[in-house]
């Protein structure tokens, strides 16, 4: 393992890291949309042609913390939705609907049996169609962005983090971010203070598929996988999962010429890296494994906190929803 052996070189280690970031940037449509959560800082930001027009701060499901994996869990759901519907008078003052679950949702809770094949076939169908997801499948709906209060009175109680799954934010901000929001745009959210494996999870899907859409796993193993700009340079996903194999997960960023230039492998996803793993590449013969490892995180909790929007390899997106007449 090589170390870091001073001031110098960990300066120069992070100075042509951003160097060699700094043409990757792409330049934003102006009019381009996105809603950002991180549920780790309770802030809800709006990106509007790459650059923060908004910031209010939110409140989510009773458990704040859990990722939402089956209806009535009380949980806030992560990962890439889209505006589905705007409502102006709800119970909760303005809404914004969210495309919950989505594909992720569906190929996660499929392979935890929450989900049937049909239940998944018919999520995928509505997803497909940029329709709402249905309610009955094991994996709940209706979730949303709404007013009601960061802070809510119970009784004798003021409660945050007081919904059932939703993000809620104060009237005045909800109806700020009701007029700036259009059906279709995408909404991102994520925990910032989870280890890489649980940061891009919720992104990643299974991309070999059967005529039918359900997910190809050799020998019971699925990989998941996606791709994410990050300022370290294009970073590939790829998480694999399956009774009898446990999970582990695989990360690379490539350099010019699309060569890599740091990979890590983290056989059970535990954000670790021990004698089972392997950090290697141009980038980690700079650093030791666990600052390697740990750049990587930031990198990515950068590129999410920044709107960047992961998609499939070749540049696929993840999901679309286009708003139908």
């Amino acid at each position: 393992m090589i170390r870091l052996h001073n001031f110098r070189s960990q300066f120069l280690f992070l100075f042509l890291l951003a160097f060699s970031a700094s043409g990757l940037q792409a330049a934003e449509p102006s009019s381009r949309r996105v809603v950002v959560v991180d549920k780790a800082t309770k802030e809800l930001t709006l990106y509007v042609g790459g650059r923060q027009a908004a910031r209010f701060p939110v409140s989510f499901g009773v458990d704040p913390f859990s990722d939402k994996v089956r209806a009535h869990d009380m949980a806030t759901p992560e990962g890439l939705y889209f505006i589905t519907y705007h409502k102006s008078r709800t119970r909760f003052h303005r809404t914004l609907g969210l495309s919950y679950p989505n594909l992720a949702d569906a190929q996660r809770g499929l392979a935890s049996g929450v989900v049937s094949s049909a239940g998944h076939s018919r999520i995928r169908k509505a997803v497909l169609a940029s329709r709402q997801p249905p309610c009955d499948t094991g994996l709940g709906c209706a979730i949303a962005i709404h007013g009601g209060g960061v802070y809510r009175q119970f009784g004798e109680f003021r409660e945050r983090d007081w919904t059932e799954g939703c993000i809620a934010l104060d009237n005045r901000d909800m109806e700020k971010l009701f007029n700036l929001c259009r059906v279709g745009d995408p909404v991102l959210i994520f925990n910032g203070a989870r280890d890489l494996f649980g940061l891009v999870r919720p992104f990643t899907q299974v991309t070999d598929l059967a005529d039918d859409g359900l997910p190809v796993c050799p020998d019971g193993v699925c990989a998941y996988e996606a791709r994410l700009r990050t300022w370290l340079g294009p970073t590939g996903v790829t998480i694999r999962e399956g009774a009898g194999y446990g999970v582990s997960l695989e990360v690379v960023v490539y350099g010019e010429g699309g060569r890599p230039v740091l990979a890590v492998t983290d056989r059970n996803a535990d954000g670790e890296i021990s004698f089972l793993d392997s950090v290697q590449g141009t980038m980690a013969d700079a650093a030791d494994a666990d600052s390697a490892y740990a750049l990587l995180k930031s990198a990515v909790v950068v590129a999410l906190a920044g709107g960047e929007i992961p998609v499939l390899d070749g540049g696929r997106p993840l999901a679309v929803f286009r708003r139908l007449d």
